[in-house]
């Protein structure tokens, strides 16, 4: 006698125990909406597959440990069922059970750790009801057709509402995150270019698994705001002004590849490479302490003024705690010409938003000169965002007896420059930025 099912009916294909990760899944040929609960006496998990037919009337699987075996049986021509039963001595938590589709024919069923169960526990469990177990159920994946850029906002495009979204500051990269799950980019997709000078510096869209990942970059004075929906698009507002980056108006500096030499000068320039040893300083986004940027840029910087007949004494060439006191007592003990102090700055974590160099002086004249050349070499050799040359009574300024100042390189808590200062290529730029800056300060004062 033959069976005759219906030509709607589903069948099922293949299922699994991975017994490592205490997940069952199973493939039906085409779609099928299971029903899921949990029963005692003994603890088993019933899946329900409504209208599907299996080749087989009855199939057990003998398993080990805390799940004593797994039926796969047919109930009537149009319900297969999938049981778990677990071990007499063990039950589970049926709201940690987590069924979810992962495809319009597939589905997993997440069981939770077994707990042993005493017998006085086996028997008050008992005839209790049924409990129905949450089923999640497969959502067909979007697709991120565009991004569109316009200076307020960064809309994206989609071929149906995007859901589940989040976005904040990401540490681990330094930028800024847009997650969409169940989000797939769309063939040819390409992630469009920002504009110089405009309110993004960068703009990264990636598949990462079953989500697309945004990772944007404000321009130095852009805030990003919140995300509003509206039908199948999602905008991120822009609010601020992005701030150009300029050049204090100066005489002209010479390219960085061509420094002037000025030994004849007989100069000496005191480096003062700020914390170090017990006192690392300032410590930023993925750990980046200011101890670790300044030294090697104040090493590297010492190298370019040797090099160009500079003497140079420092105040500590590796890593150890040194007082404002005795720095300020070497400078000013070996008559040094110029004392250059270099640091990186800090802020929040919350505001990556935050970056730039800026420099400081105490007294005004040639203090103020140098610290003004030194800034524009600076910007002039990174582009970073000018933060400004700044007065302020810090103590390596206010008691050292010659022209000095001090060098914030940029923020170790900022989202650009985070980045940037954890770049040995970077580091190198910025002591080229200030040797430039001292050596023109040279051969225009001395």
């Amino acid at each position: 006698m033959l069976l005759v099912l219906p030509a709607e009916a589903a069948k099922l294909q293949s299922w699994q125990f991975d017994r490592a990760q205490n997940q069952l899944s199973f493939k039906t040929d085409e779609p099928v909406q299971p029903r899921v609960q949990f029963l005692t006496d003994p603890a088993r998990i019933v899946i329900e597959l409504p209208n599907t037919s299996l080749e087989r009337r009855r199939l057990r699987q003998n398993e080990t440990g805390a799940i004593d075996e797994i039926q796969i049986r047919r109930e009537d021509d149009d319900l297969a069922q999938i049981i778990i039963e677990l071990d007499n001595d063990y039950t589970i938590d049926p709201a940690q059970v987590i069924v979810r589709g992962t495809s319009s024919t597939g589905w997993t069923v997440q069981l939770p750790e077994p707990q042993p169960q005493s017998r006085s526990q086996r028997r008050a469990s008992r005839n209790q009801p049924a409990v129905a177990v949450a089923v999640i159920p497969y959502v067909e994946a979007a697709t991120l057709e565009a991004i569109e850029l316009s200076g307020s906002q960064v809309i994206l495009r989609s071929d149906r509402p995007l859901s589940g979204y989040s976005s904040g500051w990401d540490q681990a990269t330094a930028s800024y995150q847009i997650t969409l799950p169940e989000t797939e980019l769309a063939r040819g997709f390409t992630t469009p270019r920002p504009e110089p000078r405009g309110a993004l510096l960068s703009l990264r869209a990636r598949q990462q698994g079953t989500s697309v990942v945004l990772s944007l970059m404000p321009a130095p004075g852009v805030q990003f705001g919140e995300l509003t929906a509206s039908g199948s698009s999602l905008a991120l507002n822009l609010t601020g002004q992005a701030q150009r980056r300029g050049q204090i108006s100066r005489s002209p500096l010479p390219p960085l590849d061509q420094l002037p030499n000025v030994a004849s000068q007989r100069i000496k320039v005191a480096i003062d490479p700020g914390h170090g040893g017990r006192d690392p300083g300032a410590v930023g986004i993925g750990g980046l302490r200011e101890t670790d940027v300044v030294l090697p840029v104040s090493l590297k910087l010492a190298e370019i003024l040797r090099n160009q007949g500079v003497e140079v004494v420092m105040t500590r060439q590796d890593e150890r705690e040194i007082d404002l006191e005795p720095r300020v007592s070497l400078a000013n003990r070996t008559d040094a010409d110029l004392f250059v102090s270099v640091h990186a700055n800090a802020i929040s974590l919350s505001r990556p938003d935050v970056n730039g160099i800026e420099t400081y002086y105490y007294s005004t004249g040639a203090a103020k000169v140098l610290s003004e050349t030194i800034q524009e070499s600076l910007l002039d050799a990174t582009g970073s965002n000018n933060r400004g040359v700044k007065q302020a009574r810090f103590y390596v300024l206010h008691h050292t007896h010659m022209p000095a100042t001090l060098v914030e390189l940029g923020f170790v808590t900022g989202a650009e420059d985070a980045r940037r200062l954890a770049d040995p290529q970077y580091r190198e730029l910025l002591a080229q930025g200030i040797a430039r800056g001292i050596l023109h300060y040279i051969t225009e004062n001395f």
